[in-house]
């Protein structure tokens, strides 16, 4: 990989998003580390209970503290820490117990550049901590008299009962295993995202993917109405953006009458009438963009009929929002031979200039029709015939239906729609090679979903779909030129 696909390979919205996404699975890590301690603290945890002394090294008969005194305490004060920890010790603190063996651990350490020390007992049982410790107390002066005679070792805090165990993980420990799971988690999902190779932006596409960017499309929230939104609920309707609806952004609008302006000139200057759209695979907008670009033909006063042949799951309809009604008939009927020319109806949308052939319900017997030479003859009797200046087919995509490279073949223009970080860039660039293979002319790609940049503020820019395109497209002039009603009905021309 070279220098520059590296630079392009960390996007910030696109490690945002997956982070959003993935958040239950920070929220997972942190209980799971919650559960770990507590399984530590009730299984394999062993408590342990100190008790604590302090005790203070002095000479014998001294009338005053002088700074000699001070000093020569201190340095007798590190040699008694040593002491006390001695088996000696031990031994004596358990006879005088009465007890066969000393259970606990005896630690000791001194107050820097003082003559302070403390001493303490750590064991399994809060008791017996207590009591082995008030019995090194008791018999210190047996060591203490035959090491140093002239020194004397006043108790200044007497031994204490412990309460709690004294090696329990403390509630700051606990939070902090928390956070280093959830830190975990959050850095293995930056991580998995930057190494996902997809198209995450037009910068990426342009140095990974092997085809032309012929157009993009900017991302457009789907429900911008409380109303859709339930509908989407409640009802299960997904509604598509559509750029002659008044809440449609000016950038998504914009983005549309380009990529119209590239039909046309294709149009214009290679005679091309039948454009084929397809993409890699299921849930990349094809039929969105398919159903958009017809629609911003059809605005700009061309005359345009779309064909859904994506049989096993049609689209067009929905995105129309045609219903079916008791006289509909599906434009897989008329493709097949079972309505003729003169029985068939395309579905004349409210534009009066757009033409749609929809299928209302599933047909898996489209292979046979796709390879018949009835097909060609249907495609070419409609192009032929002067009624329209462009053709679009809404395929499916590849990774469903293979055998759509034959319909390639058909059409005199092929574009695949890829969706932004979405398929990888590999599978992406198999099905360009099958495509300019098998199409008379592969155009390249229409890049759809394209967010907003984010800069280093983590602030959005306001180059693609901004405020001000929402602003436009919802209030301003130019959404209120294009707003048209896009209830279908049956009346239309006959093919």
């Amino acid at each position: 990989m070279n220098e520059k696909q590296t630079n392009y390979r960390f996007d910030l919205f696109s490690v945002i998003m997956d982070v959003i996404r993935n958040a239950w699975v920070i929220v997972l890590a942190v209980l799971t580390g919650l559960m770990i301690v507590n399984a530590m603290n009730r299984g394999m945890y062993n408590p342990q209970y100190t008790s604590t002394a302090t005790l203070l090294v002095n000479f014998k008969n001294a009338a005053y503290y002088s700074y000699t005194n001070l000093s020569a305490s201190s340095e007798i004060t590190k040699i008694y820490t040593s002491i006390f920890k001695q088996p000696t010790m031990k031994n004596l603190a358990a006879e005088n117990l009465g007890v066969e063996e000393f259970r606990g651990t005896i630690t000791s350490s001194e107050l820097e550049s003082t003559n302070i020390f403390t001493v303490s007992v750590i064991s399994d049982d809060p008791e017996v901590s207590y009591s082995e410790l008030r019995s090194v107390i008791e018999v210190y002066p047996q060591v203490s008299d035959m090491v140093f005679s002239d020194c004397v070792i006043e108790v200044l805090r007497q031994p204490n009962l412990p309460a709690a165990p004294s090696n329990s993980i403390s509630r700051e420990n606990t939070r902090l295993v928390a956070f280093a799971c959830g830190f975990v988690s959050l850095c293995l999902i930056i991580l998995f995202s930057y190494l996902r190779d997809t198209a995450k932006n037009e910068e990426l596409f342009k140095a990974e993917v092997d085809a032309k960017l012929f157009g993009s499309i900017c991302h457009e929230r789907r429900y911008k109405t409380f109303k859709s939104w339930i509908r989407s609920v409640f009802k299960k309707e997904k509604a598509a953006p559509l750029v002659n609806s008044a809440f449609t952004s000016f950038a998504f609008t914009e983005d549309y009458h380009r990529l119209a302006t590239r039909f046309e000139y294709m149009h214009r200057n290679e005679g091309a009438t039948v454009f084929l759209l397809t993409s890699c695979a299921e849930n990349e907008g094809k039929s969105t963009v398919s159903a958009n670009t017809a629609l911003a033909l059809a605005l700009r006063k061309n005359r345009v009929a779309i064909l859904d042949m994506d049989f096993k799951k049609p689209a067009v309809h929905k995105v129309f929002e045609v219903r079916e009604t008791e006289n509909s008939r599906d434009f897989a009927d008329f493709l097949s031979g079972a309505l003729t020319g003169e029985q068939y109806r395309f579905v004349r949308y409210k534009n009066p200039s757009l033409d749609l052939g929809v299928n209302y319900k599933s047909h898996f017997d489209y292979v046979d029709w796709i390879h018949n030479p009835r097909t060609k003859e249907v495609i070419d009797a409609l192009k032929n015939s002067g009624r329209y200046d462009f053709i679009l087919l809404d395929t499916p995509p590849l990774s469903v239906a293979a055998d759509i490279t034959a319909l390639t073949a058909i059409a005199d223009v092929t574009l695949l729609v890829v969706r932004t970080d979405y398929v990888p860039v590999g599978e992406i660039n198999d099905v360009i090679l099958s495509l300019s293979e098998s199409s008379k002319k592969f155009a390249g790609c229409v890049l759809n979903d394209v967010h907003k940049e984010v800069d280093s503020m983590f602030q959005f820019a306001p180059d693609e779909s901004g405020r001000a395109g929402s602003y436009y497209g919802a209030y301003g002039k130019y959404g209120n030129y294009y707003d048209q009603s896009h209830s279908g009905t049956t009346d239309s021309g006959k093919s």
